[in-house]
């Protein structure tokens, strides 16, 4: 009964959310078209770094000391990033840094400790895991790679969009410049290709939809915002109605580590597989996936698959999963649990890896319970484009 009326009330607020257009920053229900068509013919140069001094996340003076990228609070528990929960803000944890007492209301991104408490904004988070602080305005980019994840949003509903990230930073032609309204003076203009499963928007031959992501870097405080997107093959910008505020998820596997390691060409050939058997946004596979994140049965719990069966049974499950129709998290879920499944040997070994890096149903992961969980497996989140 309990699952049958949370069903009720939350189908009811899809479908006005819906009815809104929510789900893509830059659909055409949310965004609007450039007048004047950009004429730019390629937009895949390598980044020539024209915002500042170049530093990944690989840096020796950065990670060699967090090797897995874990926050831990005080009393040595992982912490877990914290975004609002989609359709319900609820939260009745502190509200304040337990460092300098900045506001980490629910509608803040942050990192919480579920066993003490215990509550840092993303710049205390960012100092605890050995990164600079975001205050020092010295017009240094963070650098992005493939299996990247970014968070654009929330919009009113809470709702997050979740776009994949498919190459590092790249030029931006001055054509797109000239295109983009009301960009402020010596605003830093970044731009990556990306894939991504929305209502508004889909590819020439696939239902997800690939392009050039555009967001802006405030060099005062690094805070990012999508701005449009350019679909591929096309000389249309979308444009977003506003700037989107937009967080990232850095994956785990940087190559700083001689174990992990991350092969671009590989997780680029899942991602074309996988998008030409994607299949159109799913309205029952969002409303589902809300129910999950709150009856918690969204991720995949090491706990229950512990024998080299269940791992085997562990894995027809997952691929069963991948072909349920997808919601914008599902894009990342399903192409990163396929890439373990690729750069490994076995189903056993394809089962540990995801369930190391990727441990979510990819038919019912909600951006927030993706964020919550990815944290406590490595991933960092971040509210700011500084490195």
């Amino acid at each position: 009964e309990v699952q049958l009326w949370l069903k009720y009330v939350i189908s009811t607020r899809f479908a006005i959310a819906g009815a809104l257009g929510v789900g893509s920053a830059c659909s055409p229900a949310m965004g609007q078209t450039c007048a004047n068509p950009c004429t730019a013919t390629s937009l895949k140069a390598k980044f020539v770094c024209h915002v500042g001094e170049r530093r990944t996340l690989n840096d020796s003076d950065n990670f060699d000391h967090v090797p897995k990228y874990l926050l831990k609070c005080d009393q040595g528990h992982t912490m877990e990033g914290h975004v609002v929960r989609e359709m319900f803000a609820v939260c009745s944890a502190a509200t304040e840094c337990w460092e300098c007492e900045t506001d980490c209301g629910c509608e803040v991104s942050c990192y919480r400790c579920k066993p003490c408490g215990a509550v840092y904004c993303n710049n205390c988070s960012r100092t605890k895991l050995g990164l600079p602080r975001q205050t020092d305005g010295g017009g240094v980019h963070l650098e992005v790679m493939p299996g990247d994840i970014f968070m654009a949003g929330p919009d009113k509903f809470g709702i997050h969009h979740v776009i994949l990230c498919r190459s590092e930073w790249q030029e931006v032609d001055p054509e797109v410049y000239a295109c983009l309204t009301d960009l402020e003076p010596g605003t830093h203009l970044l731009a990556c290709e990306t894939i991504e499963s929305t209502q508004g928007s889909v590819g020439d031959d696939t239902w997800w939809y690939p392009a050039t992501t555009y967001f802006c870097r405030n060099p005062r405080d690094g805070s990012a915002m999508l701005l449009a997107d350019l679909k591929n093959e096309s000389r249309e910008i979308s444009q977003a109605m506003e700037p989107v505020p937009t967080k990232v998820l850095l994956h785990p596997l940087r190559g700083h580590d001689d174990e992990d390691t991350f092969n671009d060409e590989a997780f680029e050939e899942i991602i074309g597989e996988s998008a030409q058997s994607s299949k159109k946004y799913g309205k029952f596979t969002a409303v589902r996936s809300v129910i999950s994140g709150l009856l918690k049965d969204e991720v995949i719990h090491a706990s229950k698959y512990q024998t080299e069966q269940e791992k085997v049974d562990l894995m027809t499950k997952i691929r069963k999963t991948w072909q349920e129709k997808p919601i914008c998290a599902s894009v990342a879920v399903q192409c990163w649990q396929r890439y373990l499944e690729r750069i490994s040997d076995s189903d056993v070994e394809a089962a540990d890896e995801i369930l190391k890096y990727m441990p979510h149903w990819c038919h019912k992961s909600t951006p927030s319970s993706l964020v919550k969980e990815l944290t406590q497996h490595g991933w960092v989140m971040s509210d700011s484009f500084d490195a």
